[in-house]
């Protein structure tokens, strides 16, 4: 679908939403919602069989509509943490209640604004970018497994061509998503984007487009020629959205809002009484359902049982150690005595980098490697605020660092998605060698077990 550029209270936004041409893809399961009065805007692209990812990602922004249509009051961070968690439970509830939509899930892609603020959250491989000065800024990292055709061919991934999500709404009991708080100025330019789009377009053409490109549709539209020049091998949904001014307050603008995918649900979902007032986001349990070891599953066909078993032990040890790092951050669990001075810097380091304090919690996270070099965590984090930055080639070497300490897997990953963002891809495939390296010996060691 195509429009023209609509204005809002902050400046202008275009968008597209279509299934492509893959005629295997004859619904388009992407969905996006645009919020002008509270200046949200948000791209989800459905996984499952049976239409089940289209009702996912439609759902998805259903949820969002309910809870962002009325007046955010106090930390907004901390709101949308809460409604993703609860929005998390609402499709994992009604994937296990009912058989036809067993297995569904969707990414999620949000922008927020806020005067002189905007709130950036993800789960998957939608993308935010922002562009500022000349430059364009990737302000997400992929919750998946690095693509082989970015990295130039890594020998145990040459077969496949699909992503593989590490993190997507729907999977497990709970979610970790990814949500910073960033500094907005004049002139700003965001793009929210499903996989659909950057399967087809690299970063540098993205930049130059919205470089060369001032109206928002046009943008939009010239993305859509993009992707059927290509082949449009999935559904694509892009929303552009140019930042002139900044409000003190939202002001209210005709129409209300932009629907993907189709009309709106003429009724709402059907979802629990609680409230994401209510809930509070809880730590991550193993991920062992039958749901997100299926999502698996099709991966271990192709590279046997032993990549399977380490990538499953890769994502879940990752994310648990995500969530202890998290609770300590919100005082849920209390920093060990003999290294209390350098978890209180990890602590506030990471509340910096949420929102969006880059440059402090570079300075905290540098310090704290000084109190506690052993610790994978300072080098890894370091390498969150260096690639929200745009310091890719830093960024690979603070993952590489925590990589070389912890002997994670998953922070190899980290590393070869920020050197394939620096343009060394050799260096990518080193990254991915030593990540396959890793996971074939723990799996083998496993089984000698």
């Amino acid at each position: 679908m195509s429009a023209e550029t609509r204005r809002f209270a902050w400046g202008s936004y275009g968008f597209v939403s279509d299934r492509g041409l893959n005629p295997r893809r004859p619904v388009n399961e992407d969905s996006f919602l645009i919020l002008e009065e509270a200046g949200l805007f948000a791209v989800a692209d459905g996984v499952g069989g049976q239409n089940a990812g289209e009702i996912a990602s439609r759902m998805a922004m259903e949820v969002l509509r309910q809870h962002f249509s009325r007046r955010v009051r106090g930390d907004r961070v901390r709101y949308v943490e809460q409604v993703i968690a609860y929005l998390n439970g609402s499709l994992r509830e009604m994937a296990m209640s009912e058989e036809p939509l067993s297995g569904m899930a969707t990414t999620l892609a949000l922008l927020l604004l806020e005067p002189r603020h905007a709130i950036i959250c993800h789960v998957g491989d939608s993308r935010v970018y922002r562009f500022a000065s000349g430059k364009l800024y990737r302000e997400t990292i992929d919750h998946t497994l690095v693509e082989a055709e970015h990295l130039g061919g890594v020998s145990i991934l040459e077969y496949t061509k699909k992503y593989v999500l590490t993190r997507a709404l729907g999977i497990g009991e709970e979610v970790i998503p990814d949500v910073k708080k960033i500094g907005l100025e004049p002139n700003t330019a965001f793009l929210l984007c499903t996989d659909g789009i950057t399967r087809h377009v690299t970063d540098e053409e993205l930049q130059d487009l919205l470089a060369r490109e001032s109206d928002p549709q046009r943008a939009c539209d010239r993305l859509k020629e993009w992707c059927y020049e290509r082949g449009a091998r999935d559904n694509f949904t892009a929303i552009v959205v140019r930042v002139d001014t900044i409000r003190a307050r939202s002001e209210r603008s005709r129409g209300g809002g932009a629907w993907g995918g189709g009309e709106p649900p003429t009724s709402r979902p059907e979802a629990r009484s609680i409230s994401p007032d209510d809930r509070e986001v809880r730590a991550l349990e193993h991920p062992s359902s039958r749901t997100f070891v299926e999502r698996f599953r099709r991966f271990g066909r192709v590279y046997g049982a032993a990549i399977l078993v380490a990538l499953l032990g890769a994502v879940v040890l990752f994310l648990a150690g995500m969530v202890v790092e998290r609770r300590r951050a919100e005082g849920q669990i209390p920093s060990l005595s003999m290294a209390e001075r350098a978890h209180a810097h990890l602590d506030r380091a990471i509340r910096s980098f949420r929102v969006g304090q880059y440059a402090e919690a570079e300075r905290l996270l540098e310090e704290g490697m000084g109190l506690d070099p052993s610790n994978s965590l300072y080098p890894h984090w370091l390498g969150r605020v260096r690639f929200a930055l745009g310091r890719y080639r830093e960024a690979a070497e603070s993952f590489q660092r925590a990589a070389e300490l912890r002997g994670s897997e998953e922070n190899w990953l980290f590393a070869a998605a920020a050197w394939e963002a620096a343009g060394e891809l050799a260096r990518a495939r080193e990254s991915m060698r030593q990540y396959i390296r890793l996971s074939t010996a723990e799996a083998g060691s496993a089984e000698g077990r």
